[in-house]
């Protein structure tokens, strides 16, 4: 998988996680006012950004396609956080956290292709 975003750890532009198998996650990153979106790669299901670990090297990881979650009480406010499995052989899962917390005005919306055809969209 490649990370395609002008600094991983940048809080304006975009964010586009491309797998060998055509998958896509694109996530919409422009910062307002009031508002923390960001994204995180970890080997656990974290609910809080401060649990983010450092990235691992992902290049021969993919998204697992039948995985995707919407996580409940995630410490967030008036946004939300996404979250998706990667997977490669004979290596621990990990999984890609994609969040929001905002004051219930500001959202930035993600989504996520496979082979050029919309599987999930939403906003944060």
């Amino acid at each position: 998988m490649k990370i395609i975003t002008e600094n991983p750890f940048s809080w304006g532009g975009k964010v586009n996680f491309v797998d060998n198998n055509n998958t896509v996650v694109g996530y919409d990153l422009s910062q307002d006012c009031c508002e923390h979106a960001g994204w995180y790669i970890s080997e656990g299901k974290h609910t809080d950004d401060n649990d983010k670990r450092d990235i691992p090297d992902v290049e021969d990881y993919a998204f697992d396609r039948a995985f995707f979650e919407q996580v409940e009480g995630a410490d967030v406010d008036a946004g939300g956080m996404v979250r998706f499995r990667l997977v490669a052989d004979g290596e621990p899962d990990l999984f890609l956290h994609i969040f929001n917390s905002h004051n219930g005005y500001y959202g930035h919306g993600f989504t996520v292709h496979h082979s050029g055809q919309e599987v999930y969209s939403g906003t944060l």
